[in-house]
């Protein structure tokens, strides 16, 4: 059942296979963003509960009762927790498919309530009856948490009690960008799979996937910077994913400028030497760098994102001056 389409796949379930094998009681993939660790993550999902895997390499068959459940997103022995905001944002896999179960989303009450970025203690805590009964198939039950590097104080600390005492029959898999943030009482508690990838393969999965690059490469490329102008060309942009392209635009103008090839706009190298020719104060480059990596904590959540627009290009285009 591996998905061919997206040929990493392939050599990430190699790597994961011998892991699965022992079937560990928590498992963490950790991985750039953007590179697909949540599809994978159901890839696994799937061969962990699939009836009757594959001999050839013990994936998914995708053809019995539950590769369908999994193919619906209703498998009654699988919960995804994520938090509210990305759960509202993507929408396309329900937590459970039995209606009377805790479902970790939002509380009644709050829709009308800005959603939360972080995965709250109440969503551990509503895990108690799936995690404490029998799965449905007599199998597996299994948890996806997702982004582990989401989770709150509270979240994590009610986890940890969980991991510290593992159930029978059930396993925990956690996904993250990165272990910034994860406390390392649950590193220590999980088997830790890092998914390789190329730079060249990660600069194209992003650009692929950025909501942004349409209009952002051109004008770094084309147009002289104008943090108004560019902020209102903004509009609704996801602030993250517009900070995101511009630091790493400038970390490949940085080694442009110092004789390296570029990491991830390998098809701009014209532009990236123009950025690197202008720049007055390498000093200058390196502090506006690090101002726009401040930025990042609040990213995704700006209070006003037209100021927070014109915050990042204003930084942006003093790194020239």
């Amino acid at each position: 059942m591996i998905n061919n389409e997206i040929l990493i796949f392939k050599s990430w379930w190699n790597l994961a296979s011998p892991t699965l094998a022992r079937r560990p009681s928590a498992l963490m993939l950790v991985g750039p963003s953007g590179i697909g660790k949540t599809s994978f993550s159901r890839e696994i999902a799937a061969a962990m509960l699939c009836e009757t895997p594959l001999q050839e390499d013990h994936s998914a068959c995708g053809a019995c009762q539950s590769c369908l459940w999994m193919a619906a997103a209703q498998h009654p022995d699988l919960r995804w927790v994520r938090p509210d905001a990305l759960a509202a944002e993507e929408g396309d896999f329900q937590e459970s498919a039995d209606e009377s179960a805790p479902v970790e989303t939002v509380e009644p009450g709050a829709g009308e309530k800005k959603k939360s970025q972080e995965i709250r203690i109440e969503q551990i805590r509503g895990l108690a009856g799936f995690t404490n009964v029998g799965a449905h198939r007599a199998g597996l039950r299994l948890v996806l948490i997702n982004p582990a590097n989401r989770l709150n104080y509270a979240a994590a600390n009610a986890l940890l009690k969980t991991l510290e005492e593992p159930t029978e029959n059930l396993m925990f898999i956690l996904v993250a960008d990165g272990l910034r943030g994860i406390p390392p009482t649950i590193l220590s508690r999980c088997r830790r799979l890092n998914l390789p990838i190329s730079d060249s393969e990660l600069s194209r999965l992003q650009l692929a996937k950025s909501t942004v690059a349409d209009w952002l490469l051109p004008a770094l490329t084309a147009e002289p910077i104008d943090p108004l102008r560019w902020a209102e060309r903004a509009g609704k942009s996801p602030p993250a994913d517009v900070l995101d392209l511009l630091q790493r635009w400038m970390n490949d103008v940085a080694r442009v400028r110092f004789g390296a090839p570029p990491r991830h706009f390998s098809s701009h190298q014209t532009a990236l030497q123009t950025h690197a020719e202008r720049l007055r104060s390498p000093q200058r480059f390196s502090l506006a760098m690090a101002e726009l990596q401040r930025q990042r904590a609040v990213a995704d959540h700006p209070l006003n994102p037209k100021l927070f627009f014109e915050t990042i290009f204003d930084r942006f285009q003093r790194a020239y001056v």
